[in-house]
């Protein structure tokens, strides 16, 4: 069996998801695919919309294979950490043929280039960056310029051979490759996943074969629907922006209603399995999750942890300070990110921290994170009859530990970092249900980490 990977967060799954999966295993040559996707909380420092299992239901339902999930510590991170979670699981299942990823660029051979120099990072390479950085420029700027002397400096061969970090293009004139060009390749979003994602397979020494295909039609961070492909943000601002008129409107709408109109606005984005998930957790008031739910959680816990700010990861150079003082003014969500945010710290990175200080990752966790090699286990959200085969094959290729049934963890808790990584786990789950949850108490059962089982889509 031909298995792709495809390293996702479905928030929620889309036309242009469908797209991906479909190019994949065209460009891959692979008859299966196994989607790693991010839990209840995202990478760019959110929750996700709808919960897990029931992402993974629509993404299975539509056609991917089997859905498992990133462990949590790495999946509301930067670029780095993301690829690093991802890529040791798919490492650690021990059958995964390739990865094939979107990108802006949509060509594997400069992302490859780029990917070679900054895990190699020769001396010619440093040099120009230190010289860089001597006159004051600052880091990124500064990388992006030594990178640029180094490629334009020195003659590259095509190579197929990952492993020894000569997996290079051939051919750089085709890529009109100027100063300016390379800056945008290392601002894009997914050209910055897409490169990590290779760093790691170097790093790794992995058999893991990359490819890319070309984003299409819709931004990244559009916010705007139009056509048939669109961002996940556009869907998720346009079910937003649907709650925020009807509840201030009416309090107490009929679902008929609210579902016809997000059906309405949403149906020609999103295949009929995400659909269907969507308006059938509405309708079983189990509403759309947005970090503004948890507004009232992350003031208090800054408040309440004032001492210990500087301790959680990714928070530095004083704005601990400012996250505090910006606490105990802040309106809203929004108004908390505006009166943190600054030229050091993006809007982004603002998130993350504040997703750090809301799930308890402190600077030490990250660092035991990353010193995991080998992720101890695999938790099964959602298959089909063929990902029902490829269980089977991680089964008797890899002695990684399946979580089908979530009490067996018990068994292995012994392990410091299956204990460490389920155990974030867990917590992001129960904090996450804390709000889904809000409309449904009763159902609550405890901890559902240990209730939820994975949906086997007949």
């Amino acid at each position: 069996m031909n298995i792709t990977g495809l390293i996702v967060e479905y928030n929620p799954f889309h036309n242009g998801h469908v797209y991906h999966l479909e190019k994949s295993l065209e460009k891959t040559g692979a008859d299966a695919s196994i989607a790693v996707m991010s839990g209840n909380f995202i990478q760019r420092g959110e929750p996700a919309l709808f919960d897990k299992f029931s992402r993974a239901k629509s993404a299975v339902e539509s056609g991917v294979d089997l859905v498992v999930e990133l462990p949590s510590i790495y999946a509301s991170q930067s670029a780095e950490l993301f690829a690093k979670g991802a890529i040791s699981l798919l490492n650690s299942l021990n059958c995964v043929n390739s990865i094939c990823f979107g990108s802006e660029e949509g060509d594997i051979g400069i992302l490859s280039l780029i990917a070679y120099i900054l895990c190699l990072e020769p001396i010619e390479f440093k040099n120009y960056l230190t010289s860089y950085l001597d006159d004051g420029i600052l880091f990124p700027s500064a990388r992006n310029k030594a990178l640029f002397d180094y490629i334009k400096n020195n003659d590259f061969r095509l190579c197929d051979n990952l492993h020894d970090f000569s997996f290079v293009v051939n051919d750089l004139k085709k890529y009109n490759l100027s100063e300016e060009n390379l800056s945008n390749i290392l601002n894009s979003p997914n050209n910055i996943l897409g490169i990590e994602y290779i760093k790691q397979i170097l790093l790794s020494k992995s058999d893991i074969k990359p490819f890319t295909i070309g984003r299409i039609m819709s931004e990244y961070n559009s916010e705007e629907i139009s056509g048939n492909i669109n961002s996940a943000s556009a869907v998720r601002k346009k079910i937003d922006d649907i709650l925020i008129d009807i509840n201030s409107n009416n309090n107490h709408v009929d679902n008929n209603y609210l579902i016809s109109t997000i059906s309405d606005n949403i149906s020609n984005s999103i295949p009929d399995s995400t659909l269907n998930m969507v308006l059938s957790r509405i309708n079983n008031n189990f509403n759309p999750v947005y970090p503004k739910d948890f507004f009232d959680i992350l003031i208090s816990t800054i408040i309440r942890n004032k001492i210990y700010l500087d301790s959680y990861f990714d928070i530095s150079e004083g704005i601990e300070n400012k996250i505090f003082k910006s606490a105990l003014i802040a309106k809203d969500y929004n108004d908390l990110i505006h009166l943190i945010k600054s030229k050091r710290y993006t809007m982004t990175r603002v998130k993350r921290c504040l997703n750090n200080i809301l799930l308890d990752i402190k600077k030490e966790d990250i660092t035991f994170a990353k010193s995991i090699e080998t992720i101890p286990y695999v938790r099964i959200l959602a298959f089909n009859s063929k990902g029902r085969e490829i269980i089977k094959k991680i089964k008797n290729s890899s002695d990684i530990k399946i979580i089908n049934k979530f009490s067996e963890i018990e068994h292995f808790m012994d392990d410091e970092s299956f204990k460490f990584l389920i155990e974030n786990d867990i917590k992001c789950t129960d904090l996450y249900n804390s709000v889904y949850y809000r409309k449904n108490r009763h159902l609550l059962k405890g901890s559902m980490d240990y209730f939820e089982k994975p949906i086997y889509i007949r």
